[in-house]
């Protein structure tokens, strides 16, 4: 398929859910009029009115990658620094936790710490959906620092317990000693 067909979809969807074109556009919140130019291709099918008119259908619009498979539209909740813009969207981001060389070659203490990092992802890597390859959301961020703090809790316990373990055993050789 070359060129989407918008018409055709709204064409099919009307069909599907058996409905005049009067029905139609009063569903969708458009005049018998005007469906019928968007029909007709006398006038450009804007998205919303599409995307209204198969919902009426019981359908939806996706996209898929070459193998088939959905790709999710980019996260609206993704990371942002700390001024409040989206990273770029062809950049890697990395949580906060994850420093690149640069930030320990030359630390800025004149700001605020960072919401995340990013860096140019390698010309091999490709990304097509939400997940492990696209922009952290705010959400990922704070799941990702509370178990790394709750690891370093663990880790701390632990070192906590071995130390307390060996001040007991030179306790014991002390006693032993006497």
């Amino acid at each position: 398929m070359d060129e989407f067909d918008g018409v055709g979809y709204l064409l099919r969807a009307r069909r599907r859910a058996q409905l005049s074109q009067r029905e139609m556009a009063g569903s969708i919140g458009v005049a018998q009029a005007t469906l019928s130019a968007y029909e007709g291709g006398r006038r450009k099918l804007p998205e919303p009115v599409l995307v209204a008119a198969l919902r009426v259908a019981g359908l939806r619009l996706v996209v898929v990658d070459e193998k088939g498979q959905e790709v999710t539209p980019f996260p609206a909740d993704a990371v942002r620094d700390n001024a409040g813009r989206l990273f770029p969207a062809h950049l890697e981001v990395q949580p906060p936790d994850q420093l690149p060389r640069e930030a320990l070659r030359a630390p800025r203490y004149d700001r605020r710490p960072p919401r995340a990092w990013y860096h140019l992802r390698g010309s091999d890597e490709v990304t097509t959906g939400c997940g492990a390859g696209d922009h952290p959301t705010d959400l990922e961020l704070a799941v990702r620092r509370r178990g790394l703090w709750t690891a370093g809790a663990r880790r701390l316990s632990a070192l906590r317990e071995a130390d307390g373990a060996r001040v007991d055993r030179a306790r014991e050789e002390r006693s032993d000693g006497d």
